[in-house]
């Protein structure tokens, strides 16, 4: 899982993205300026993390938050490295390198819902439509996932008041447990 890459899905583990990729096309009808993307298909690319959770945000105040975020400590020290110096060399002005610890977030654009797109890998991972959904709240610290996730953007504004400046992030899109860190069995395996 660590070194998959589907270039014909736009599906690669981190360190297999490809060198050509870039910020897609500011379309009026498919914008994707704010997403990593196949220069040339402008379809968005989707990665792959292998790692354990260190945190987790899902809500506030017993309610889904409007944004939820996952914190994920990668199986290596080179993998960490590579995932902020993808982060840093997106941003403009580029950034200097953040905690070894990649942190993913997901947006919601209407009303909070709770984050769904979890799924039990524990037996075999594969097409999320052939595994069982997976509750985003029962997923723990040191549980080792594979998480999907796009390389986006957003804007902040720079000295001027202006919006010139964009920090790049990872922004989740599926989390797959593959070892819950509570289960025993497997743990005296």
């Amino acid at each position: 899982l660590s070194t998959y890459e589907n270039p014909t899905a736009d599906v690669y583990s981190l360190v297999h993205i490809p060198l050509s990729a870039c910020w897609g096309k500011n379309d009026p009808y498919t914008n994707r300026s704010k997403i990593l993307c196949n220069p040339a298909t402008d379809e968005p690319i989707l990665i792959w993390l292998l790692g354990c959770i260190s945190s987790m945000w899902f809500m506030r105040n017993s309610e889904p938050d409007r944004q939820c975020s996952v914190t994920i400590v990668s199986l290596s020290r080179d993998l960490s490295c590579y995932a902020n110096r993808l982060i840093c060399g997106f941003s403009s002005p580029p950034i200097h390198m953040l905690p070894l610890i990649s942190i993913l977030t997901f947006p919601f654009i209407l009303a909070p819902t709770l984050f769904s797109s979890a799924y039990d890998a524990r037996e075999v991972f594969c097409a999320k439509s052939d595994m069982m959904p997976y509750p985003a709240m029962e997923l723990k610290r040191k549980d080792l996932v594979l998480v999907e996730m796009r390389l986006c953007r957003y804007f902040t504004k720079d000295d001027s008041n202006r919006y010139s400046q964009y920090r790049a992030q990872f922004e989740l899109n599926a989390v797959s447990l593959l070892h819950s860190a509570g289960d025993t069995e497997c743990e005296e395996n």
